[in-house]
């Protein structure tokens, strides 16, 4: 099954982000092999606008055999754990195109 991890950053936490981008890498790198639970399929950060490339959230299909495994994989983020999220969305995604 395939999910959708959409998660938007606090206010002021750019620079947290910076710091901890490299460890955020890390963790997910993994998860890039296609035999890897959850398997990451795409990812990277959604941006102010055309202009701007501000990051204002991280946006992630994973597919995995449940919920739980995204909810885990979210929960060992470094992003997660340092606490630069202020919504987080994760819901299964019916893909039909």
């Amino acid at each position: 099954m395939l999910y959708i991890r959409l998660c938007f950053d606090k206010p002021g936490t750019t620079e947290l982000r910076e710091q901890l981008r490299a460890d955020h890498r890390a963790y997910f790198k993994p998860n890039l092999l296609a035999d890897a639970v959850p398997h990451l399929v795409q990812a990277g950060p959604l941006c102010v606008s055309d202009n701007d490339d501000t990051n204002l959230a991280s946006f992630m299909i994973l597919e995995a055999t449940s919920l739980d495994e995204v909810v885990r994989f979210h929960d060992g983020d470094p992003f997660t754990k340092a606490g630069l999220y202020d919504r987080v969305y994760i819901h299964r995604w019916d893909r039909h195109i």
